[in-house]
């Protein structure tokens, strides 16, 4: 069943949200005239990025102080570039945990972001794939409708002889159909685009108690102007056809594209890293053609959710990253520093050990050899501290040119790093 909202301890609570939220701009827009899905979508997706906005600027403010510090761990790790031996990949992994728990950041950050992200984007799919079980006003308008359907024997048989090669989504809603049960009825309806409507009522000879629901108070009239965005029709999918519709997925393709190209990526030595920046650059082209397909595949309402979502994901990217380049790192990594500091003394206290600390204790044997090149190597960062300033194994343009203050630690942790890099050649 669609109509039936969302279910889960995790989903469902969200739908709900999110779907008052979505009734609350449909009905601000009707009051003022304007009966639109299609305008009640984008504002709904631009109300919903703002509230995960934080989660966002976390990531990329963790991102960005990850490249900030990308010297500095290549500096600490040199002595085992090159090498693929388990012990001296373990110990690079090991040294950079220790730089980066310095600095508060992990390359499991974005990571985490992502998961929080993820039941809110689930249930946002939901929300616009099932608009009629979340916006009263929509679902009044079919449930006259499907009420006259279910007393009707002949408009059953019509509804399944018109829905036989409806696509699909109407596929899937039949066979969850029960004619007692009105809401798996309007699950049927809200999939109907809008020449099936024309369709079904001349199956039904245009007359009956069907027909008659169907034009009382203008409800298929209604419908069919609230789906209509810019001549677009919300609850058409677009397939492989050349129509006006595969512009919705174009969007998509294009948007998703520019939101992943200006995401920032670092280099690194350390391979587990490096395969992750990999998985990043691969998913930077396989992205975009996921979303195309789903797009194609999917009625136009959701498409062009998915589409704004991209587009404004690119544009607050874009805003992040210029606000970064232009702000005083030195600030925001002495920040950063600070409040590592205090959390990683509160976890020293109750002497708490990370996963990945466990699994370095297994490995090695015994605690007390890891404890003393921690200490070596801590010991190594606080005399070789390199907080602002861009790695050489940074591919990506976002901080070409850079401008460091003159006298800066940035600055002179710059002119270490390109010596360290010309003594090596």
């Amino acid at each position: 069943m669609f109509l039936t909202q969302s279910g889960g301890f995790i989903i469902k609570p969200i739908s709900r949200l999110l779907g008052a939220i979505l009734s609350l701009l449909y009905r601000g827009l009707n009051a003022i005239g304007v009966e639109s899905i299609g305008i009640a979508i984008i504002l709904f997706t631009l109300i919903v990025r703002l509230i995960i906005f934080p989660l966002m600027y976390k990531q990329n403010r963790s991102s960005k102080i990850m490249s900030m510090i990308q010297p500095e761990i290549n500096k600490a790790t040199k002595k085992y570039r090159g090498k693929t031996d388990q012990q001296s990949m373990m110990e690079v992994q090991r040294i950079t945990k220790e730089i980066q728990s310095k600095y508060g950041v992990s390359m499991t950050s974005g990571c985490l972001t992502s998961l929080i992200q993820l039941p809110i984007f689930l249930a946002l799919y939901r929300v616009i794939q099932n608009i009629p079980a979340y916006v009263p006003k929509v679902y009044d308008m079919y449930k006259p409708i499907a009420t006259a359907i279910q007393g009707d024997s002949a408009a059953q048989k019509a509804l399944e002889a018109v829905t036989a090669d409806g696509g699909q989504q109407l596929t899937n809603a039949m066979k969850s159909i029960n004619y007692e049960n009105t809401n798996t009825i309007i699950d049927v309806l809200a999939n109907f685009p809008r020449t099936l409507w024309d369709t079904f009522a001349q199956k039904l000879g245009n007359s009956g108690a069907v027909v008659d629901a169907m034009t009382a108070n203008g409800n298929v009239d209604n419908i069919k102007q609230i789906y209509n965005f810019f001549g677009l029709d919300l609850t058409a999918v677009p397939h492989f056809a050349l129509t006006t519709a595969i512009i919705i997925p174009i969007l998509s393709l294009i948007f998703q594209f520019l939101s992943m190209k200006v995401t920032p990526m670092q280099g690194s030595d350390d391979p587990a890293q490096q395969a992750t920046m990999g998985t990043m650059k691969t998913m930077m082209y396989v992205m975009p053609i996921f979303s195309f397909f789903v797009c194609v595949n999917v009625p136009c309402g959701v498409g062009l959710y998915w589409a704004m979502g991209s587009f404004i994901s690119f544009l607050t990217t874009v805003c992040t990253n210029a606000y970064f380049k232009h702000c005083d790192m030195d600030k925001i990594l002495e920040k950063s520093m600070a409040k590592a500091a205090k959390k990683n003394a509160k976890k020293k206290k109750k002497n708490k050990k990370s996963f990945m600390e466990k699994m370095q204790e297994a490995a090695y044997g015994q605690a007390s050899s890891s404890s003393s090149d921690e200490g070596k190597i801590e010991n190594g960062v606080k005399n070789a501290s390199l907080k602002s300033y861009s790695s050489n194994t940074m591919k990506s343009g976002n901080d070409a040119g850079t401008k460091y203050r003159a006298g800066s630690l940035a600055s002179k942790a710059n002119i270490m790093q390109n010596y360290n890099n010309d003594k090596d050649k």
